[in-house]
């Protein structure tokens, strides 16, 4: 080759390198950074002694209309000294959405309108630039179907039902709008919280409820579907006392005098195998030593022995519960006999004198059935008068047919047929005046005899707030098993039940002051009486 040729293609290369043909160029180099992932940027990257600059946006996150679209450019390369801009070059038409702030590397914007967003960033370093773009899609927000409260109903039941009855509660006919599973729930609210219940499967379609008190109970239901709850329904249900009405009443004279003879008697009270019936004193005067013929039972009788008040009550108490109906009589006693042509203990001399008239065996008599009984009465008359006697029953056994033989001279004779009470009247008539007396006698089946209660401890101190221990020490003559029944007068006159019946043990609560009476019976269940023992004491 000519030397002269050589030398011109040399200089013409070393020219086009000064020229810039390796070195800057005012047109921008453009990578691109915003592929389907949207994770690229476009730039243009010119490097100077200065350093090198890239742009580059971060993956951007599609979002419904309204929400902020965040923009994040710091995986850029930026030297010191340098320029950012960011701008939405292409938007939906109508949209006026606006970077916040265009200078920073980290910037946002709110999507306003559904569609698609061209953002740009640009960097720039002296006469450097680089440009990274992206585009995000944004979609309206899908709207969710509205959700519909479920609705409950409790599909009628029994409202009005006994104690420990069960009732079936159904929500079957619940219903949700949307056609969502339900889920239920069952709640039992009362007046009085203290009111006993069960209630089966409370979270179940169907419930079952049952009360264990008697009151007014209120059902209630509420369904839900997982996302809402249903108003609150209610039902209102009644357990109701079932039990017969206790009717307490007994006959007894309203004036009597000393020494007579008081029948009482109440037979025409409601008389129910779960019922108690009990005799006591309110009050008795102030020197009275009399006792109660009989305190368990529908009759009895006393003698007063001094002038005053005698305030009776009887009691029926409910062995199952603390139902309890008394009612109180009060005798008033004299120590002479009324206007009502009773003769009077006490008489003038001018007066006639009633008989005076007693009967064997004594007033208080223990027998047994088909025995006989020969009933003496002895009479004397102080003006040598003609006495006439009569004798009769007060009371005696309902299926009882026992009649009463009248020998001659002043004897009675019985044949006692069946097992109970008996209660038989003697009267001396002077014509003018008549003296009674009675006798009432306990018949027994002498093919069983009913247990002797020998004694009953207490342990503990009788002092109010502390508790008394009463054990009660039974002998049955053909050694049957014996139950046990404790009663309690307390200070206020009230009866209470305590203990368990089966037990010979009872614990009685001192809750006041006062003066305490505690029966214990002790019965076989096969002889027709019970035997009983009474404790009397003060509690300080």
């Amino acid at each position: 080759m000519n030397k002269k040729l050589i030398l011109l293609a040399l200089f013409l290369g070393v020219t086009l390198t000064a020229c810039g043909g390796s070195g800057s160029s005012t047109k921008p180099q453009v990578e691109n950074n915003n592929l389907s992932d949207s994770d690229k940027d476009t730039s243009t990257d010119s490097s100077t002694g200065s350093g090198a600059i890239t742009a580059k946006i971060n993956p951007i996150q599609s979002v419904y209309t309204g929400s902020t679209v965040r923009l994040v450019g710091t995986s850029s390369i930026v030297p010191a000294i340098s320029s950012v801009d960011w701008s939405i070059i292409e938007k939906p038409d109508n949209s006026s959405a606006k970077i916040a702030n265009n200078s920073s590397l980290m910037s946002e914007f709110v999507a306003d309108i559904a569609g698609t967003y061209q953002i740009q960033l640009i960097i720039k370093s002296g006469s450097t630039e680089s440009i990274a773009t992206a585009s995000v899609s944004i979609s309206d927000k899908p709207i969710e179907p509205k959700n519909h409260a479920p609705t409950a109903v409790i599909t009628p039941f029994e409202e009005k039902v006994g104690k420990n009855k069960q009732v079936t509660l159904s929500g079957k006919n619940s219903s949700d709008p949307d056609g969502d599973n339900i889920y239920y729930k069952w709640q039992v609210t009362s007046a009085n919280n203290a009111l006993d219940f069960f209630l089966a499967n409370p979270e179940g379609q169907s419930a079952g409820f049952e009360g264990r008190d008697y009151g007014i109970f209120t059902i209630s239901l509420t369904v839900h579907d997982g996302k809402a709850y249903s108003e609150t329904v209610t039902k209102q249900i009644e357990v109701y006392d079932d039990r017969p009405e206790l009717i307490a009443s007994f006959d007894a004279p309203e004036t009597a005098e000393v020494n007579e003879f008081i029948n009482l008697d109440a037979k025409d009270s409601m008389q129910y195998n779960f019922a108690t019936p009990m005799f006591s004193f309110d009050s008795i005067p102030a020197t009275s030593k009399v006792t109660l013929a009989y305190t368990m039972s529908y009759i009895s009788f006393f003698i007063p022995d001094v002038a005053g008040e005698y305030k009776v009550r009887f009691t029926l108490k409910d062995r199952n519960s603390d139902r309890t109906e008394s009612v109180v009589k009060t005798i008033t006693v004299s120590e002479k006999q009324s206007d009502a042509g009773k003769t009077a203990i006490s008489f003038s001399s001018d007066q006639n004198a009633p008989p005076a008239l007693n009967v064997l065996p004594s007033p208080l008599l223990n027998t047994f059935t088909l025995s006989e009984q020969l009933f003496y009465a002895e009479v004397q008359e102080p003006e040598g008068a003609q006495v006439e006697l009569s004798w009769k029953w007060l009371n005696r056994p309902a299926n009882s047919q026992a009649d009463i033989i009248a020998e001659t001279g002043s004897r009675a004779r019985v044949r006692f047929d069946v097992a109970g009470f008996y209660i038989l009247q003697v009267a001396a008539s002077d014509g003018e005046n008549t003296t009674k007396r009675f006798v009432a006698i306990k018949v027994e089946d002498p093919d069983n005899s009913a247990p002797t209660i020998i004694d009953v401890e207490m342990f503990g101190n009788k002092i109010k707030g502390s508790n008394l221990t009463l054990k009660a020490h039974a002998y049955d003559k053909e050694t049957d098993p014996i139950t046990y029944t404790w009663l309690v007068l307390l200070p206020n006159g009230r009866v209470a039940s305590i203990g368990n019946e089966t037990s010979d043990t009872a614990i009685l609560p001192l809750v006041s002051s006062g003066n305490y009476q505690v029966l214990v019976y002790a019965k076989d269940d096969i002889a027709p009486y019970s035997s009983h023992k009474r404790i009397t004491f003060i509690v300080e």
